[in-house]
C-alpha cells in the first residue's frame, strides 16, 4: 500500500467520480466513507479505504497514516464537518473551504438568497413566510415553490412543494403552520427541465474562476425537481459569467455547483442554488476535459491546475435512476427509446460505469436488482394477505 496524496470523504456517486478524477492525474488516493454500501468501495482505483461512523470520523482522520494529504469532501455534511473542525484538521491535512464560513450560510437557503441577490438574478423570493395564505399572495404571486431552508431544518419531509393555486396554498398552511419559519418560497420559473443549467466550477485563493464546466439538464429524478440523471454538455458563456461574478463578489474559494434556470418570459437566467462542494456529476466534468476535482486538489496545495481541451455535446446518464424517473414521468416506451437512440452515437459518461473501473456499476446494479425483488415480493405478500 502506497503513501496517499489525497483522501476523499466519499458520499455516493460524488465520491466515486472524485476518485476517478484524481486517478486521471495519477494522484494516490485513499477513501473514507460513513456507509458500508458506498459504490466507491468497489473501485479498483483506490489505495486504501475505511468505513467509519460520523461520530468517529474525526478520530479516524487524526489517526490516519501519513500527513499532508488533501481532503476532498463530497457532501454538504462533510463540508460542514471540515468547517467545524477546521483548526485541528489543518495541523495534519490540506483542504480548501469557502472563506468567511460561506458553506454554513449556503446550507441555509434564507441566508443564501440574501447573500447572492446582490450579484445575480434571483427569482422573486419570500425568505420569511407570512402567517397566512392571504398575506402570502399579496407579496408573492402563484405559482410558487416552497423549499425547506436546509436538510437539517427540513420540516416538510420532502425536497420542495409546488403550489399552483390558492387551494393548494391554503392546504399547505393548514398542514405546515408550525414549519413556516423553516421554509422559504420563490416564484416558480415556468419551463421544462431543458431550461435548467448547472455550472460545476472551482475558484482559487483570489476568488478567480479557474475551472468551469456547464451542462444542460434534460431529466431529473424525481421528475422535474430532483437531481440530474440525464444531461448534455454545452459551454454556456452567459452562465459562466454570472458564476464568476458571484464568486468574486462573495470572495469564494474552492469548488462549487451552481444551478440556474432560464426564464423564457424575462429571457434571462435566474439563480437557483449553490452547493459549496463538488457536484454529483463531477466525473462528467472530468470526461469533458474540466477536472474540477484535480483543480480543487491544486488550490488546496497552492499549485496551478492544467487546463485541458473541453469536449462538448457529451451525454451524462444515470441509467437506473433515469429509467425510473421517465417511468414516473409517464413517458411512453417509444419516447424513451427515441431519446436514447437520438443520442446513441454521442460519447457517454455513466454515473457508475467506466470501462477502466467497471465493478462499482456491477455492485450498484446487483443492489438495485435485489431491492427491486424485495419490493416485488413484499407487494405480492400484501396482496395475498388481503385476498
Amino acid at each position: 500500500m502506497k503513501s496517499s496524496q489525497a483522501i476523499i470523504l466519499s458520499a455516493g456517486p460524488n465520491g466515486l467520480g472524485a476518485l476517478r478524477g484524481l486517478s486521471k492525474q495519477h494522484i494516490i488516493t485513499d477513501v473514507i466513507t460513513t456507509g458500508s454500501n458506498e459504490p466507491v468501495l468497489f473501485s479498483r482505483l483506490l489505495n486504501r479505504a475505511e468505513t467509519t461512523t460520523r461520530e468517529r470520523l474525526l478520530e479516524t482522520l487524526l489517526t490516519w497514516p501519513g500527513s499532508g494529504q488533501v481532503l476532498i469532501p463530497t457532501s454538504d455534511w462533510y463540508v460542514d464537518f471540515l468547517t467545524n473542525h477546521e483548526t485541528i484538521l489543518q495541523e495534519k491535512f490540506n483542504f480548501v473551504l469557502p472563506s468567511d464560513k460561506l458553506s454554513e450560510k449556503f446550507i441555509d437557503k434564507k441566508q443564501e438568497v440574501e447573500l447572492v441577490a446582490t450579484f445575480t438574478n434571483v427569482p422573486q423570493s419570500l425568505v420569511n413566510l407570512p402567517i397566512s395564505a392571504q398575506e402570502f399572495t399579496k407579496v408573492l404571486p402563484l405559482p410558487a415553490i416552497i423549499k425547506p431552508r436546509s436538510n437539517e431544518l427540513n420540516k416538510l419531509g420532502q425536497k420542495n412543494i409546488v403550489i399552483n393555486d390558492q387551494t393548494q396554498l391554503e392546504e399547505f398552511y393548514s398542514q405546515y403552520s408550525e414549519a413556516l419559519e423553516y421554509c422559504i418560497a420563490q416564484e416558480l420559473i415556468v419551463g421544462s427541465d431543458e431550461n435548467l443549467w448547472v455550472c460545476n466550477c472551482v475558484f482559487n485563493e483570489n476568488s478567480d474562476l479557474i475551472a468551469a464546466f456547464t451542462f444542460q439538464r434534460l431529466q431529473l429524478t424525481p421528475p422535474h425537481y430532483g437531481v440530474t440523471c440525464y444531461a448534455k454538455s454545452y459551454e454556456n458563456q452567459e452562465v459562466i459569467e454570472q458564476v464568476a461574478k458571484i464568486g468574486k463578489g462573495l470572495s469564494y474559494v474552492g469548488p462549487a455547483m451552481v444551478e440556474f434556470k432560464y426564464d423564457s418570459e424575462s429571457q434571462e437566467y435566474k439563480y437557483i442554488e449553490i452547493n459549496p462542494r463538488l457536484g454529483l456529476c463531477n466525473y462528467f466534468d472530468t470526461s469533458c476535459g474540466v477536472n474540477n476535482v484535480y483543480a480543487t486538489y491544486c488550490v488546496a496545495l497552492g499549485l496551478p491546475a492544467d487546463k485541458l481541451p473541453k469536449q462538448t455535446h457529451r451525454v451524462f446518464i444515470s441509467v437506473y435512476e433515469d429509467l425510473y424517473s421517465r417511468y414516473r414521468d409517464n413517458q411512453s416506451l417509444f419516447t424513451i427509446v427515441k431519446t436514447y437512440l437520438r443520442d446513441l452515437l454521442r460519447p457517454h459518461t455513466f454515473i457508475y460505469f467506466a470501462w477502466r473501473d467497471p465493478w462499482p456499476a456491477i455492485a450498484v446494479g446487483f443492489n438495485q436488482l435485489r431491492n427491486l425483488l424485495k419490493t416485488s415480493i413484499a407487494k405480492l405478500r400484501r396482496k395475498k394477505r388481503k385476498s
